[in-house]
């Protein structure tokens, strides 16, 4: 399947789509247990998480979506998708973000996470965007709430509670 995922820049970041060449930066953003603490793995051991960059680089959904890294001044700080869901029926397209430690606090989650969700309702003209995030989680909870996300509903994914949020086109964001 030919890649149709394209590059993203934003004001301090660039998204590029996740390769082979980043895993090992992958693997070494996950080294920090905090990075796992509302997932349902523990991604510090790094065959843990050698496995998980496996699984997101033998992606084969729709080649416009899947899994891209976050680039700061081209050092890898974050991991992000936009993919069909595992977790939602009918493989409604689901976001995620993640940002190491070191950068946390410093907006790139939004930066990042409102990039994919213009890239995916504006461009890709989705009907939907979908995020699960643990109810634990306030700093993510707050993203999705700053970049106009409406929570409806709660259930169990990825081995947790998690708040079911959506976005639709022509909302504020």
């Amino acid at each position: 399947m030919a890649d149709a995922r394209r590059r993203i820049p934003t004001r301090r970041l660039v998204l590029e789509p996740l390769a082979e060449g980043h895993a090992d930066a992958v693997v070494g953003l996950f080294a920090a247990p905090e990075m796992s603490t509302y997932l349902g793995a523990d991604l510090s051991d790094p065959g843990t998480a050698r496995t998980m960059v496996g699984g997101r680089l033998a992606y084969e959904g729709p080649a416009e979506l899947g899994h891209w890294v976050l680039l700061l001044d081209g050092a890898l700080v974050g991991l992000a998708h936009l993919r069909p869901s595992r977790e939602l029926p009918g493989g409604l397209p689901e976001i995620g973000w993640y940002v190491g430690a070191r950068c946390a606090g410093a907006g790139l989650a939004t930066e990042a996470a409102g990039a994919l969700l213009r890239h995916g309702l504006d461009e890709l003209r989705l009907t939907s965007v979908w995020a699960l995030v643990h109810v634990d989680n306030a700093a993510s909870l707050r993203v999705a709430e700053r970049l106009g996300f409406l929570p409806v509903g709660e259930g169990t994914h990825y081995g947790g509670p998690h708040r079911v949020h959506v976005a639709l086109p022509d909302r504020d964001r």
